[in-house]
């Protein structure tokens, strides 16, 4: 925890070239996951540390920068897969446009000074992590919240079958992402038991992920007004038919990863945890 505050701190350097906008996505990723541990122990963490507004703040801070490029990423994957119905003075155009915002975005982080407060704010949000107290410790301090983990992740797929909308996928990616984190965290304890499950929530993640750039493209398209309206209905068109596969393709993927209750789930963990753990030594056995 203190090692991803650090690293995250010591990330925050400079914007406005290709290496240092990854630097501040790999920050982001990493505050992300410093908040899902915060969610995982949250039932047992004293009453004072539960909520993190700090983090969300430092999120929020970076987040124009470090979608940049993955909303450009997004745009290429997209014209390599509908290169005939995207003509290539218009892919062109939009990406020109999309390289000259990131810029702007960067130019304006500058000035603001983003990365010098956020880096302030971790190095306190560090002070705080090391005051931490937990009620628990073991598999029962983790339990609560990961069984609560994994029943947000699945009321939030099934509010996105039942009412898909952007809002609705990026709050199941949410969950889907930490549920991923708190996967990734218990691997090593459970001694590669949930290796399988762990690359399918990756997959999940990267779909959402992808569904989420096309979001911020298709808002892009629509607010910056840099194509004539055939080509921007177009390219809305082709954005959508990207979305509906990748709906498809998310639904399938979480109806395997999501077919346990989550008291069931948590059950299987704790098996594959208990596999792992020291034995007991009998009450007549020397130290």
């Amino acid at each position: 925890m203190l090692r991803q505050l650090d690293l995250a701190a010591s990330e925050l350097v400079s914007v406005g070239d290709p290496e240092s906008d990854e630097a501040v996505h790999d920050a982001r990723r990493r505050v992300k996951k410093i908040r899902a541990i915060i969610r995982l122990i949250r039932p047992v963490l004293d009453e004072p540390h539960r909520s993190d507004p700090d983090l969300r703040r430092v999120s929020k801070m970076l987040a124009p920068v470090a979608d940049g490029k993955g909303v450009i990423d997004t745009l290429n994957e997209l014209l390599q897969r509908y290169r005939k119905q995207l003509p290539r003075k218009t892919a062109a155009a939009i990406r020109s446009d999309l390289i000259a915002r990131e810029k702007q975005i960067d130019r304006k982080a500058a000035q603001d000074g983003v990365l010098q407060e956020a880096k302030r704010t971790l190095r306190l949000e560090r002070k705080r992590v090391k005051s931490w107290k937990l009620s628990e410790d073991g598999f029962r301090a983790i339990a609560p919240g990961l069984k609560d983990s994994v029943r947000r992740a699945r009321e939030g797929m099934v509010t996105a079958w039942l009412h898909p909308s952007a809002g609705n996928h990026h709050t199941w990616r949410r969950h889907v992402k930490d549920h991923w984190f708190h996967v990734r965290l218990l691997q090593g304890r459970c001694n590669g038991g949930l290796q399988p499950y762990q690359h399918q929530l990756e997959a999940l993640d990267g779909v959402l992920g992808e569904y989420h750039n096309l979001v911020l493209l298709h808002e892009i398209l629509i607010s910056d007004g840099y194509l004539n309206q055939l080509e921007t209905a177009r390219c809305l068109s082709v954005v959508s038919r990207y979305q509906r596969m990748l709906r498809r393709h998310a639904e399938l993927l979480g109806v395997r990863i999501y077919s346990d209750k989550p008291g069931r789930y948590v059950r299987r963990v704790a098996r594959l945890w208990e596999r792992t753990s020291p034995p007991r030594k009998s009450a007549g056995e020397a130290p």
